[in-house]
């Protein structure tokens, strides 16, 4: 019957009980027997072992970089389609607002005459804006409102008594954000103070 303890070589090469360790040797022992192993035997298996570690640590932190990477890939190329997307839509939403703008004009133009004209084209622009609500546009506060340069383009200013803040006191063309963001500002004329 076969007996293993483990021992530790100091550098002398003086056996001493051990715990364990990458620097453990195995020293065999058959009953009735004292011999031990091969001291390059149980070297070369130390260098093995420590290898075989070294190996599998630098194959686990590569795994893990690797998952890491893919991780970040599939979070860039989410980004990327949600703007690709978003784009898409506010250009079309763009041209929703050009239409827009032409049934706003034709029902400001509409003589006292063309009832039914007005009629459906208000019914149209009602739907219109209807659609763009659902789409999270809304218009940008303008007429009467304090001049905001981030939400406002000034196309004109115009002196004026009695103010005490630059303040909208027209509208050329409305401006409006989706989902908070600013898609389009409005085109203003400007009133200063002092006039």
């Amino acid at each position: 019957m076969t007996s293993l303890r483990w021992v530790r070589r100091d550098p002398k090469g003086e056996a001493s009980p051990s715990a364990g360790g990458d620097e453990d040797v195995v020293a065999g022992r058959v009953d009735g027997d004292t011999g031990s192993t091969s001291p390059d035997l149980a070297d070369d298996f130390v260098r093995e072992l420590a290898e075989a570690r070294r190996a599998a640590d630098e194959n686990h932190d590569q795994y893990l970089r690797a998952l890491a990477e893919m991780q970040n890939v599939k979070r860039r190329n989410e980004e990327r389609l949600k703007t690709i997307v978003e784009q898409q839509r506010r250009d079309l939403l763009l041209r929703f607002l050009d239409v827009a703008d032409n049934l706003e004009r034709a029902l400001a133009n509409a003589g006292a005459g063309g009832e039914a004209l007005v009629a459906g084209v208000d019914a149209t622009y009602r739907d219109l804006e209807r659609l763009l609500e659902r789409e999270g546009v809304e218009r940008v506060a303008a007429d009467g409102a304090p001049f905001d340069p981030m939400i406002h383009e000034a196309t004109g200013v115009v002196p004026m008594a009695g103010l005490e803040a630059e303040q909208v006191v027209a509208v050329e063309r409305n401006g409006y954000t989706v989902r908070g963001e600013l898609l389009r500002p409005a085109r203003v004329v400007v009133g200063q103070p002092g006039g």
